[in-house]
C-alpha cells in the first residue's frame, strides 16, 4: 500500500453507481478523493482539479488521474442549483434547440478542451506529482451517445500535439472497439420492455419474440421500421447501460496503464461484477468512497 493520497476526476465513467477505474485503483492508497460527477464535461473537471489543488495543497508526494470525457459538454454552476452538467449537448434537455443550434460548435469545444487539457498538465508538471491521463472517447468524438465524429482543425491538434499525446486511448477503442454495444452488459429488462411497449406498431413482433430475436416472420421494412423508431432496438439486448462494468474497468487499466493492482483487488473486482450481472445485491461488497466536499 502507498502512505499517499490519490485524486480521481472525471465523469460517471469515474463514479458511477459501482465501482470505476478510481475505486479499484484507491485501494492501493490509504487516502483517496474522488471528484468526479455524473454528466461533467471537461470543463468541470478543470475547475475540479484547480479546487482540489487548492483545498488539498497537492505535493510532489500525491498522485492525480483524470479521465477525461467527450468534448461536447456544457458545464455551469447556478446560484441555488450547483453544478449542472447534463452530458452530451446533443442528447440533453437542459439546454435549448436553438442554443445547440447556434453555440454547439465540435471545433470551438476542442479550443476549449485542449487549453483545459494543456492548463492541467503544466500545473502537474509544475507540482511534480505522478498522474495519468485517460479518456472516454477520442478528442474527435463530440457525442459520446453515438459514434458521431467530426475532422478535427490540424491547426489545433498540431499545437496541442504534446498535450493529446499524454493521454492514454480511449474507452471507446481499446475495450469496445468503437461500439458501445460491441458486448454484453447489464440490461434492464423491464424499462426496455416498458420502452419497447410505448412505440410498438402493429405489425410489430410481440414483445417475447422481440427478446428471443424470434424475428422469423417479420418483413424487412417492418425491421427497418422498428429500427428508425426504437433506437439501436437490437444493440440494446446486448446491455442498456453502457457504462463500464467493473471488469471493463480493470481491463482497461491493464490495456493502457502500468498500474499494478492486487491479487485480492482482482478477486473483489470479479466478484462484484458477477453480482452487477446477476442483478444480486452488489452493493453489500462495496460503499461508494472518496466523496468530497466542494462548490
Amino acid at each position: 500500500m502507498k502512505n499517499k493520497r490519490f485524486f480521481a476526476f472525471g465523469c460517471s465513467a469515474t463514479s458511477c453507481n459501482w465501482p470505476t477505474w478510481a475505486d479499484i485503483v484507491a485501494r492501493q492508497y490509504d487516502e483517496y478523493q474522488n471528484w468526479a460527477l455524473p454528466g461533467a464535461g471537461n470543463p468541470f473537471i478543470f475547475y475540479s482539479v484547480m479546487e482540489a489543488i487548492k483545498r488539498n495543497t497537492i505535493t510532489k508526494d500525491d498522485t492525480v488521474m483524470i479521465m477525461w470525457t467527450n468534448i461536447g459538454r456544457e458545464d455551469r454552476y447556478v446560484k441555488g442549483t450547483g453544478w449542472i452538467t447534463p452530458g452530451s449537448i446533443y442528447n440533453q434537455t437542459v439546454y435549448s434547440k436553438d442554443f445547440v443550434r447556434d453555440y454547439a460548435d465540435p471545433t470551438g469545444y476542442l479550443i476549449r478542451d485542449m487549453a483545459h487539457l494543456s492548463a492541467v498538465k503544466s500545473l502537474l508538471d509544475t507540482i511534480g506529482c505522478e498522474y495519468k491521463f485517460f479518456t472516454t472517447v477520442p478528442f474527435n468524438v463530440p457525442d459520446d451517445n453515438i459514434f458521431r465524429v467530426f475532422s478535427m482543425d490540424t491547426k489545433i491538434t498540431n499545437l496541442y500535439r504534446d498535450d493529446i499525446a499524454s493521454v492514454a486511448p480511449s474507452v471507446f477503442e481499446v475495450v469496445f472497439n468503437f461500439d458501445w454495444y460491441s458486448r454484453p452488459g447489464v440490461r434492464d429488462l423491464a424499462a426496455l420492455e416498458q420502452q419497447y411497449r410505448s412505440v410498438q406498431g402493429d405489425a410489430w413482433p410481440t414483445w417475447e419474440e422481440f427478446v428471443q430475436q424470434n424475428w422469423s416472420g417479420t418483413p424487412r421494412a417492418i425491421r427497418e421500421e422498428i429500427d428508425e423508431e426504437y433506437f439501436f432496438s437490437r444493440q440494446l439486448l446486448m446491455r442498456t447501460n453502457t457504462h463500464l462494468l467493473p471488469a471493463e474497468h480493470l481491463e482497461y487499466l491493464d490495456r493502457v496503464s502500468d498500474i499494478e493492482i492486487d491479487a485480492d483487488t482482482r478477486n473483489w473486482v470479479e466478484e462484484v461484477n458477477q453480482a452487477i450481472i446477476t442483478g444480486a445485491d452488489f452493493k453489500q461488497l462495496w460503499r461508494p468512497q472518496g466523496k468530497v466536499t466542494r462548490f
